[in-house]
């Protein structure tokens, strides 16, 4: 089993690869044409607010004791997959109507 260290990094390291995407993500809804920038702009923010409620979540894991880990850590993935699915339809939106 993984110790308490471990588990925060490789959740910081998965933090840290979306926060690339998020990046690029930004600047194509930016580029898309003005009828389809608001609706991913607003997706878009959703998922910034994602990020954010994971950003907490990571730092409620370095502040939380082994014991409590667990129960962190399945939060944390609930959120998680609700953000990929949303980052990947924002994308895909993205990749339609940019093109």
């Amino acid at each position: 089993m993984s110790s308490h260290h471990d588990k925060i990094q490789k959740l910081a390291e998965r933090l840290e690869a979306w926060d690339y995407k998020i990046d690029r993500l930004e600047n194509r809804v930016k580029g898309l044409p003005d009828e389809f920038r608001a609706t991913a702009q607003e997706k878009y923010q959703k998922i910034k607010d994602y990020q954010s409620t994971l950003q907490h979540k990571e730092q409620s894991l370095k502040e939380s004791t082994e014991h409590a880990i667990h129960d962190i850590e399945h939060s944390f993935e609930e959120v998680w997959d609700t953000f990929k699915l949303l980052f990947e339809e924002v994308e895909m939106e993205v990749e339609v109507e940019g093109t």
